[in-house]
């Protein structure tokens, strides 16, 4: 009889266990359920978009890589996932996405300056300062083109190789040294330790590569550079020499 009543006793704690478990699941689905509603009520709709940061690409091409727009819920903007969308686009260094409710988003970018451009068939390769392609273009850009060394590249986000590895890397480092003096070359070659190239129209430069990195650090090239353009002086030859002196040779 004992033997009985315990097992009567133990089924019926079986069944208030699963009467508990069940009402816990429900309550568990019905506050996930408000969640999803509450989350997708108008009231947390993204009314306003701010991009900040962007100077070369557009608000417009940064939010279509976004894949944020007006109207979708806030809690459906998954920052994570924002930034690795607009990564896409190589010359977008650091992206910060920030949300404030109820409805505003804010995207933040930084972006990577192209350095030079390189040959490669009919097509350019665009690098970064470090070498790392940002772009293959049929067209040239608006940077240093390297004119006297092919290089292959399999895709972008990669850095750029070439048969003639030091010779790309004195090019690279060259160009950011023209950058940092405040300086832009149209062009450039290298070869045997001598530099060959264009500034600007037809005002050329050449010298031994030592000779034009340091006219340039201490900025000797710069101050003939900007005479020839305030004398409006559109053809002729730079010669660097070795004491740090720039003689310049105008050409008809």
């Amino acid at each position: 009889m004992r033997s009985d009543n315990r097992t009567e006793k133990g089924i019926r704690r079986r069944k208030r266990r699963k009467k508990r478990y069940l009402l816990r699941f429900i309550i568990l689905v019905a506050i996930c359920v408000s969640a999803v509603l509450v989350a997708h009520l108008e009231y947390f709709d993204v009314t306003e978009i701010a991009v900040t940061g962007n100077e070369e690409i557009s608000d417009e091409e940064i939010l279509e890589l976004s894949e944020v727009h007006e109207g979708m819920s806030i809690f459906d903007v998954h920052p994570v996932f924002v930034k690795h969308r607009i990564r896409e686009n190589l010359y977008l260094d650091e992206v910060k996405v920030r949300r404030k409710l109820p409805g505003n988003v804010t995207i933040e970018v930084s972006e990577k300056e192209a350095l030079a451009q390189f040959p490669m068939g009919k097509k350019y390769v665009v690098t970064d300062n470090e070498g790392v392609v940002v772009e293959i273009s049929g067209e040239m850009k608006q940077v240093t083109m390297v004119e006297n060394l092919q290089v292959e590249a399999d895709k972008k986000g990669k850095k750029v190789s070439s048969g003639k590895e030091a010779l790309l890397e004195k090019a690279l480092k060259l160009i950011r040294i023209v950058n940092e003096g405040d300086l832009y070359f149209a062009s450039v070659s290298i070869e045997k330790g001598k530099v060959k190239g264009v500034i600007y129209d037809g005002i050329s430069f050449e010298g031994k590569y030592d000779d034009v990195v340091e006219s340039i650090k201490n900025e000797t090239l710069k101050s003939v550079v900007y005479d020839l353009y305030q004398k409006d002086r559109k053809k002729g030859l730079i010669t660097v020499e070795s004491n740090g002196y720039c003689f310049f040779t105008p050409q008809k």
